[in-house]
């Protein structure tokens, strides 16, 4: 998802909440004039009706943020991080901690780009020195004789035909069709 469809799908869930948020209200301001009817006739005869109940404040429609959730990180936060998290929670902006928490990398990310970055190309040097590092050790091996070829490490059954280099070297009988092989 684009930045720019982003915005506009928060947009959206802003004017969805609104339109919630208004309906709710207007909904109990009409129970309240209900209850100022009946508490007029309650304090002639003498009593007290209960207050209406407090209108359920509608939750922030969940914004969907890359579609389908493919990778989960667990991480560990700090307290003052997670009173703001849930502050974003109570306030109706996500549903859910896993969702805050991933919204804000996301923009946490975006906003210290610049580091990644530098970060990006430092690695790529390293994995150029690592791998000039391997190849100049494997010169090394063969020139001191320790490389041995492909050849002389492989084993193969003389029967089957089958590849026991990952076997170990005591093993003396084909574990695939029986043969012996080898001095005993």
């Amino acid at each position: 998802m684009s930045g720019k469809e982003f915005r506009d799908a928060y947009k959206e869930a802003i004017r969805e909440w609104l339109e919630n948020y208004k309906s709710a209200l207007k909904e109990w301001k009409e129970r309240f004039k209900i209850w100022k009817m009946q508490l007029k006739e309650e304090i002639s005869k003498g009593s007290f009706p209960p207050l209406p109940p407090m209108p359920e404040i509608p939750r922030m429609p969940p914004l969907p943020l890359h579609g389908a959730r493919s990778n989960v990180v667990a991480s560990r936060i700090g307290d003052e991080e997670l009173k703001l998290i849930d502050m974003l929670i109570e306030a109706g902006l996500f549903e859910t901690r896993s969702e805050a928490v991933a919204f804000l990398v996301k923009e946490g990310i975006k906003a210290r780009q610049d580091i990644i970055e530098k970060v990006s190309s430092a690695l790529d040097e390293i994995r150029k020195i690592r791998s000039q590092a391997e190849e100049q050790v494997k010169k090394l091996k063969q020139e001191l004789g320790m490389l041995q070829t492909e050849k002389e490490t492989r084993r193969i059954c003389p029967q089957c035909r089958r590849d026991l280099s990952d076997l170990p070297s005591d093993i003396k009988v084909c574990p695939y069709c029986g043969t012996r092989f080898g001095k005993d």
